[in-house]
């Protein structure tokens, strides 16, 4: 399965509809995928990816499997009618659809960031199932939108850079091959296609943050600032943050030490010499690595460099970690306070593998179920490794088996070997085995 957020989506022409040719270089990434899952929603930029793509894989032979997948939200009377539509366009091209219903209570205020995370959760777990790629018909429209919601908030190159072409989420490979395509030309495909499509409402309704910058890109445009340039501008600005990201992982080489799978040790020397955007860069992966957030401050992590240069206070905290100076070097683990006491119950007749405090994956072999797994600090009379500082200790995760036998995260038990005990994945430390100490 390909996978490369560095990959760019081809440059198109800039007016008429998208030709065979165009569309076969935008797809071309997922001819070695086995599925693709079209995220669908009526609107005339996802019909027109459902059309380029049923063409696609027709004209190319593309052996794989092709399917749609269309979320009914339930914000509105017609949400039932606009699903079917999507389900019968679909038929109409051979491809099999899946219709999702949002289902549980709907929250009063926020309806569309809530509205957002819950379509994205269940094409995520229809992804997983059927083991696909998720396309989305982001376009270069959206691209400029998002680049200006962003300005707005301050946003740092990260968040400038918009989106990509390629990208994962929640362990999900995720495709946008139109980004490089405007949203008249997806229509004009659509009408020589004597396709129709549908006008959501609320595209409408100036409430909505979105639907404000896209009225006000079209009073830019009359400055010369047209979306096409913002979106260009947003091509380059991930082109920088890609740059960015390898030195990020330079520094941390140089600077960053990972501790018994549950704490960082940064030595200040390395550290300091690093330029000021790698140091905040750098902030951000411990705090996301130990933290267990996904979103994390960009404004806080500045505080944080800032802290670690001026030599004040012995501690601070930040993104639901605690940064502690020493001597040399400024140590980095888990908040143990905001660690949950309970403990986590798990059974099961095969190898159970969970989510833990949202920073570890921990693999429990069937032979020591069941099991529970909870914090040190609720294990009494577990005894603190000497090497390990007593605010990273307090938190890190313990499996303790049916048998009473212990095993901390930072050590497997003696003896053990290769499935013998549990395993402790850091989830947000792709790639610690390169920088583990000890191991």
């Amino acid at each position: 399965m390909p996978r490369s957020k560095k990959c760019s989506v081809p440059a198109a022409s800039e007016s008429g509809p998208v030709s065979a040719e165009e569309a076969e270089r935008f797809f071309w990434p997922s001819q070695l995928c086995d599925c693709l899952l079209l995220a669908v929603s009526g609107g005339s930029d996802s019909m027109a990816l459902m059309w380029l793509a049923a063409r696609w894989a027709q004209a190319t032979g593309w052996p794989g499997k092709l399917h749609v997948a269309v979320v009914d939200h339930g914000l509105r009377p017609e949400s039932a009618a606009e699903a079917a539509f999507v389900v019968r366009e679909a038929s109409k091209l051979s491809l099999k659809a899946h219709k999702l219903k949002w289902a549980g209570p709907h929250p009063k205020t926020g309806i569309p960031a809530a509205a957002r995370e819950a379509r994205y959760k269940l094409l995520f777990g229809l992804a997983r199932q059927s083991r696909a790629i998720l396309l989305t018909a982001h376009t270069r429209d959206d691209q400029a939108e998002t680049l200006l919601m962003r300005l707005a908030r301050g946003s740092g190159i990260d968040g400038l850079a918009a989106m990509e072409a390629w990208s994962t989420r929640d362990g999900i490979n995720l495709f946008r091959p139109l980004l490089g395509i405007s949203r008249e030309r997806l229509r004009a495909t659509l009408r020589e296609a004597g396709m129709t499509w549908l006008d959501d409402p609320t595209n409408e309704n100036t409430a909505h943050e979105r639907v404000r910058v896209r009225k006000a890109l079209d009073v830019l445009e009359g400055l010369g600032l047209t979306r096409e340039s913002i979106a260009l501008s947003a091509h380059r600005l991930g082109r920088a943050r890609s740059a960015l990201e390898v030195a990020t992982g330079g520094l941390m080489q140089v600077a960053v030490r990972i501790e018994c799978n549950s704490f960082a040790s940064v030595s200040l020397e390395g550290w300091k010499h690093g330029p000021a955007e790698l140091q905040v860069r750098t902030v951000l992966a411990l705090a996301r690595m130990f933290g267990g957030r996904k979103d994390v401050s960009l404004s806080g992590a500045e505080r944080v460099r800032d802290w670690m240069l001026s030599g004040q206070s012995r501690a601070t905290t930040f993104a639901g970690c605690r940064f502690a100076r020493r001597a040399k070097v400024v140590l980095v683990g888990r908040e143990a306070g905001r660690v949950d006491d309970a403990p986590l119950e798990v059974s099961g007749k095969q190898a159970a593998r969970i989510d833990w405090d949202s920073r570890y994956e921990i693999t429990i072999p069937v032979r020591l179920l069941p099991a529970k797994v909870l914090p040190a600090k609720a294990c009494a009379g577990l005894q603190r490794p000497s090497d390990v500082p007593d605010f990273v200790w307090q938190g890190m995760p313990v499996v303790r088996t049916a048998s009473g036998q212990f095993t901390p995260c930072d050590r497997p038990p003696a003896g053990a070997g290769n499935g013998d005990a549990p395993a402790f994945r850091l989830i947000h430390a792709p790639m610690q085995e390169h920088r583990s100490a000890g191991t």
